[in-house]
């Protein structure tokens, strides 16, 4: 079975905390170069390109993992302490922290 996506769209969770937002972006096989991470006012942009391997000679038989550029957009539900925003990526996980202000 050949599945094929045109538009790589990560999975993504937001979490809506007492003092902060938490959104975490599913983006394994990464490099932190790679990601791009935007705030304008209350929307959180996340974007990037993950590159595909090159495989010689192979014969694909099931395609599933999304590759190239993606993005994600968020409209966040009240204003962010803009200077206090940390991302981290891990284990290909991407979590951004997006304080309340």
């Amino acid at each position: 079975m050949i599945r094929s996506n045109r538009t790589h769209r990560p999975p993504t969770d937001v979490i809506e905390l007492a003092d902060k937002i938490l959104v975490l972006v599913e983006i394994a096989g990464m490099q932190t170069e790679d990601l791009n991470i935007s705030l304008h006012e209350r929307r959180l942009t996340i974007s990037g390109r993950r590159k595909k391997p090159e495989h010689q000679q192979a014969a694909y038989h099931q395609l599933e993992i999304g590759f190239g550029d993606f993005k994600v957009e968020l409209d966040l539900p009240w204003t962010i302490e803009k200077d206090a925003v940390t991302a981290t990526y891990e284990a290909g996980l991407l979590a951004v922290e997006l304080p309340r202000k």
